[in-house]
C-alpha cells in the first residue's frame, strides 16, 4: 500500500478519531458489534435515541481505486464527506420519510431522491463551515457524480436543480421545475444551514416535500407513458414484473395514439408533445379497473427501480442497502471486525499479486489459486475425491434438471403408466395414464460455520475440518447452489460470501491450516450465521440451512443455560444442525438436542458433514 494512503487514513484518523482504512476492494464501515442489534433498532426508528457510542462507526474504509488518479485535495476530501455523511446523517429519518410518503400513497423510496441529495450536501457543507478550503473539491466531487446523470423525470431534475444552486451554477433544466427550485430556495438553504436533525427534518416535511412532490405527481404521469413505449419498442431484458396485460393495454388505445407511441418507441415519454401525452393518459383512464390497477401496479415498481438507481449516486457509499418488500430503502450495518479482517486481507492480497510469477497469474486466472496452492488443494482433493463423486451423484439425483417429464395415474391421458398397469388393472381402478409433469427444483441456502479456536491445532483437526469443507463446497459449488463460509474463534470472519465466486475464496481455505487460534463463541458465531443467512433467504426467497462445526466448549460469551436458550430461538427462524467432535460431543447433543451430530473419529468427520447435507436437503424438498 502506497505511503500516500496510509499518511492520508492517519490524518483523518486524527480528525474523525475513528479508524479508517485504505482498500483496493470497495468503501466500507463497521460498527461495534456489541451495538449493532441496538444500531438497526434506532435507525427503523423502534427506539428513540442512543448513546454516541452506539452509532459512531468503529472504522471506516476507503476505495484506493477511485481516487488513484485524482489530486490529492481531492481525495482527502472525498473520504472527509464520506466520513462526514456517515457519523452525522440521523438514520431514523431516512425511514420516518420513507413511512410517511409511503403512508399518501407514494413509492417510498421517492422521498429519498430529495433526501439523499439535501443530506449529502449537508455533509459537504459541515465540512466547509470547518475547512473553508476544501470548497473546491467538494463541489468537483459532486460536479463528477451528476456529470453522467441525464434525468427525464422532473423531481429527479429538480433534486439535481438543488446541486446547482449549491454550486452557484445555472440548471439546464426546463423553466417549470427552475421555478419550483427558486421557491424552495430559501428553505433549501436553511436546511443546510440546521444543525438540529428534527428541526432540519421538519423543513424538508413542512417547506421542501410539499411542492417536491407535485413533481412526483408528474413523474408517475410521465411513467405511464414510457411503460407503453418499453413494450412498443419490446423489451431487451426479461422483466419479472411485466407481462402480457401491458401489451393488451398497448393494443386498447385508439389507432391514432398507439401510432403516436410507436413513432417516438426509441425515445422517452418527455419526447412526446404534451397535448398527445395528456391524450394519451386521457385514454388510459378509460381503460377497465382490473387493467388500471395493473397499469398501476407496474409503474409502482418501475418508478422504485428508477429511483432507487437516481438515489445510489448520493447515498453513503461506506453502507450497503436493501430494498424491503413494500419498496423501503434500508442500510446494513456491519460489525467492524469483519470489516477490518476483510480490508486488511484484501491490501495484502493486492500486494502479494505483484509479486507473483507469470505461471502462478496465470493458476490464479484458471484456478484462483498459485502453482503451490494448487497442488495442495489437489491433495486434499484428491483425499476426499470418493466423497466428491458420492454425494455429487446422490444430491444431483435430488435436485431435477429435466425440463419435464410423465409421472402420475389418471383415467385419462395420451400416454400409459406401466409401473401403474400391475396395480390398476386387477382393481379395475383404470387411472393406467401418466400426464406431463414438470419436477419442482427445490433452491436451497447453506451457511457453513467452523471452529477455529486454538483447541483445533489438535490431533490434526483443522486439517479434517478443512476437508469437510473443502467436501461440502465442491458438492454445493458443482451443483450451483448459493452457499457462505465463516469461520470464529472469539470473533467471525467471512471466508466466502453467498453470492461471491467459489474460485476466489480457495486461496482463504488454504490459509486456515495457519491461522488457527483464539477462544470460541459459539453465541456470537451462530448469531452472525444466523443473520446472514436470513437476510439471503429473504432476499433470493430460498430456504436455508445453518451447519456448525465445533470441537470443543465456548470459552467466551454466552455459555450453559443462556447458550442453549439461544440455539433454542435461533432454530425456530433457521433450521440449524452442530455438529461436534471430541470433547464437544456431549455438548453439542445437550445444546443442539435433536439437531445435534457427534463424531466419534475426527477422521469421519468428511462423511459427516456429507450426511448432515443429505438428510437437511431430502427434508427440506419433501416439504411442499
Amino acid at each position: 500500500m502506497k505511503e500516500r494512503w496510509k499518511a492520508l487514513a492517519n490524518l483523518l484518523e486524527d480528525e474523525f478519531d475513528i479508524e479508517i482504512q485504505p482498500s483496493y476492494e470497495g468503501w466500507g464501515a463497521g460498527y461495534d458489534p456489541k451495538y449493532l442489534p441496538l444500531l438497526e433498532m434506532w435507525a427503523r426508528g423502534e427506539v428513540d435515541s442512543v448513546p454516541p457510542a452506539v452509532r459512531t462507526p468503529r472504522g471506516v474504509v476507503f476505495n484506493v481505486v477511485e481516487l488513484m488518479k485524482k489530486p490529492e485535495d481531492y481525495a482527502i476530501n472525498a473520504v472527509r464527506h464520506e466520513v462526514s455523511y456517515l457519523l452525522n446523517t440521523h438514520f431514523p429519518h431516512w425511514r420516518f420519510g420513507q413511512r410517511e410518503v409511503f403512508r399518501a400513497g407514494y413509492v417510498p423510496v421517492s422521498f429519498l431522491v430529495l433526501f439523499s441529495v439535501l443530506e449529502s450536501l449537508k455533509a459537504d457543507e459541515r465540512i466547509i463551515s470547518k475547512v473553508p478550503s476544501a470548497s473546491y473539491s467538494l463541489k468537483n466531487r459532486i460536479k463528477d457524480v451528476i456529470k453522467n446523470l441525464s434525468p427525464n423525470y422532473p423531481h429527479h431534475q429538480l433534486a439535481l436543480a438543488l446541486i446547482y444552486k449549491w454550486l452557484g451554477e445555472e440548471s439546464p433544466f426546463p423553466q417549470e421545475v427552475q421555478r419550483v427550485a427558486d421557491s424552495l430556495e430559501k428553505s433549501f438553504f436553511e436546511y443546510l444551514k440546521e444543525e438540529d436533525p428534527n428541526f432540519a427534518y421538519d423543513i424538508v416535511m413542512e417547506d421542501l416535500w410539499p411542492k417536491f412532490r407535485t413533481l412526483v405527481d408528474q413523474a408517475k404521469d410521465l411513467n405511464y407513458v414510457d411503460l407503453l413505449l418499453d413494450e412498443a419498442r419490446g423489451r431487451k431484458r426479461q422483466d419479472a414484473h411485466k407481462g402480457r396485460i401491458m401489451t393488451d393495454i398497448l393494443k386498447k388505445l385508439p389507432d391514432n395514439l398507439r401510432e403516436v407511441v410507436q413513432s417516438y418507441k426509441d425515445g422517452v415519454s418527455t419526447d412526446i408533445p404534451p397535448t398527445e401525452r395528456k391524450e394519451i393518459l386521457k385514454a388510459l383512464s378509460s381503460l377497465q379497473d382490473w387493467m388500471k390497477d395493473y397499469l398501476k401496479q407496474m409503474s409502482y415498481l418501475d418508478m422504485l427501480e428508477r429511483d432507487v438507481a437516481f438515489v445510489r449516486h448520493f447515498l453513503p457509499k461506506t453502507l450497503e442497502v436493501d430494498i424491503e418488500h413494500r419498496g423501503f430503502l434500508s442500510f446494513i450495518f456491519k460489525g467492524w471486525e469483519e470489516e477490518s479482517a476483510s480490508a486488511n486481507s484484501s491490501m495484502r492480497l493486492q500486494q502479494e499479486e505483484k509479486d507473483l510469477s507469470e505461471m502462478d497469474r496465470k493458476y490464479k486466472k484458471e484456478h484462483g489459486l498459485t502453482e503451490e496452492e494448487f497442488k495442495r488443494y489437489k491433495m486434499i482433493v484428491k483425499s476426499i475425491l470418493p466423497y466428491v463423486d458420492h454425494f455429487r451423484r446422490k444430491f444431483d439425483n435430488l435436485l431435477p434438471k429435466e425440463e419435464e417429464l410423465w409421472g402420475g395415474s389418471y383415467l385419462k391421458g395420451k400416454r400409459l403408466n406401466f409401473k401403474r398397469l400391475p396395480i390398476e388393472v386387477p382393481i379395475r381402478r383404470g387411472k393406467i395414464y401418466a400426464r406431463r409433469e414438470i419436477p419442482d427444483r427445490k433452491e436451497l441456502v447453506f451457511e457453513l460455520l467452523i471452529d477455529i479456536s486454538s483447541s483445533m491445532k489438535k490431533e490434526e483437526k483443522i486439517l479434517n475440518a478443512l476437508r469437510a469443507l473443502i467436501l461440502v463446497s465442491e458438492v454445493l459449488n458443482s451443483l450451483g447452489m448459493p452457499f457462505s463460509i465463516k469461520v470464529f474463534n472469539e470473533n467471525v470472519y467471512d471466508l466466502k460470501a453467498f453470492e461471491e465466486d467459489y474460485r476466489s475464496a480457495k486461496p482463504k481455505l488454504m490459509e486456515l491450516l495457519s491461522n488457527v487460534g483464539g477462544g470460541t463463541d459459539l453465541g456470537k458465531a451462530i448469531n452472525v450465521g444466523a443473520d446472514s443467512l436470513e437476510l439471503f433467504t429473504k432476499k433470493s426467497h430460498r430456504r436455508g440451512i445453518m451447519i456448525l462445526f465445533t470441537d470443543g466448549e465456548p470459552t467466551k460469551g454466552l455459555k450453559g443455560e443462556d447458550l442453549k436458550s439461544l440455539i433454542s430461538q435461533i432454530k425456530r427462524k433457521v433450521p440449524t444442525v452442530g455438529v461436534g467432535v471430541g470433547q464437544a460431543t456431549s455438548m453439542v447433543k445437550e445444546y443442539f438436542e435433536k439437531t445435534g451430530i457427534s463424531v466419534d473419529d475426527i477422521s469421519k468427520l468428511p462423511s459427516a458433514f456429507s450426511f448432515v447435507v443429505e438428510n437437511q436437503l431430502r427434508r427440506l424438498l419433501s416439504v411442499n
